[in-house]
């Protein structure tokens, strides 16, 4: 008899502890996010944060990082939710947001902000030998254009806006700069700093690179919200730059699902807040472009798309900042 109450004791003790590891199991949250190809420049600036938050939490949050084709893919496969977690430019995030421009068949109103992002200057170049050293002088140019990049996006409608009319030629990014050389087209524009395939160019040809004026970006944002940004470029990014200039840029931000809860996306952003400086350091486009400016870059670049409640908690409970309404779902 006090063997069988002893093995009832040792089996309920059993169930307890499968239970409670069961328990623990259960309590795992996992995420992916989505990012770009591998191959793409890009891509560590989701893995990078990514490791962050899963060493941060190890027992509680566990992200994937998800290969996609780029940042509007990703916007696509947030409104599915086949990712949870990715980045985008901020006005193509808006329009998705508000199911307006070349998103009006895909509105998604689940659709929340995570940080502020970092901005990269999108550089317009023409070739010497063309003698265009204005926007205006690209008007019947052949224009290498990448389509379903975020910087083609972008440009097409920052041209638009301002009734400039290239000569398009659609193409790759790869065939953009074999172009450029052999000039079969005399203009092109490229995102990033110091941009390895613009240094590439430089060091076959001489180029010019065109500078904006705030005017315009005013125009492109009263035809297209949110999509209008600009950088100053500093004089020496390239040999064509001689002083500080205007650029049009982008701003990239990482968007989330409204479906996560608001305590998981709290430690997201907790978790890449208090290690800001070390993924900025391993990455530069992110100390370029200020990503350590969080919840600043969101005021300063007009982000339109609202915080999530997590996020939102962890400025206004830790930073001591006040939300502006329109970044509140």
């Amino acid at each position: 008899m006090a063997k069988k109450g002893i093995g009832i004791i040792y089996l309920l003790f059993l169930l307890v502890f499968l239970g409670q590891g069961h328990e623990a199991e259960a309590k795992m949250v996992r995420l992916k996010w989505g990012s770009t190809s591998v191959r793409s420049g890009f891509y560590p600036h989701t893995v990078v944060p990514a490791g962050v938050i899963n060493k941060t939490y190890p027992n509680e949050i566990q992200i994937t990082v998800v290969e996609t084709g780029g940042y509007v893919e990703n916007l696509a496969r947030l409104q599915k939710r086949t990712i949870l977690l990715g980045p985008a430019e901020v006005g193509a995030g808006y329009a998705s947001y508000k199911g307006i421009m070349d998103f009006k068949r895909r509105h998604n109103p689940d659709l929340r902000s995570l940080w502020g992002g970092y901005v990269t200057p999108i550089h317009i170049i023409t070739s010497k030998k063309s003698g265009v050293t204005t926007l205006e002088g690209l008007n019947g140019l052949p224009f290498a254009m990448n389509p379903g990049t975020t910087s083609g996006r972008l440009i097409e409608f920052f041209l638009e806006a301002n009734q400039i009319k290239p000569t398009y030629k659609l193409m790759g990014l790869g065939a953009s700069l074999d172009a450029m050389k052999a000039g079969t087209v005399q203009g092109w524009s490229k995102a990033g700093f110091k941009d390895a395939m613009i240094l590439d160019i430089e060091s076959t040809m001489d180029i010019n690179v065109i500078p904006i004026r705030k005017e315009m970006i005013d125009k492109m944002n009263q035809k297209y919200p949110g999509h209008g940004k600009s950088v100053m470029i500093p004089a020496g990014v390239f040999k064509a730059v001689q002083k500080d200039q205007l650029s049009f840029a982008d701003v990239i931000s990482d968007f989330v699902d409204k479906s996560v809860p608001e305590d998981i996306v709290y430690k997201i952003v907790r978790a890449v807040w208090e290690n800001r400086a070390a993924i900025v350091n391993d990455l530069p486009t992110l100390q370029q472009g200020k990503f350590e400016d969080m919840f600043d870059n969101a005021i300063k670049y007009d982000l339109k798309v609202p915080f999530h409640p997590g996020a939102i908690k962890f400025y206004e409970e830790v930073l001591k900042v006040k939300v502006p309404e329109h970044l509140k779902p």
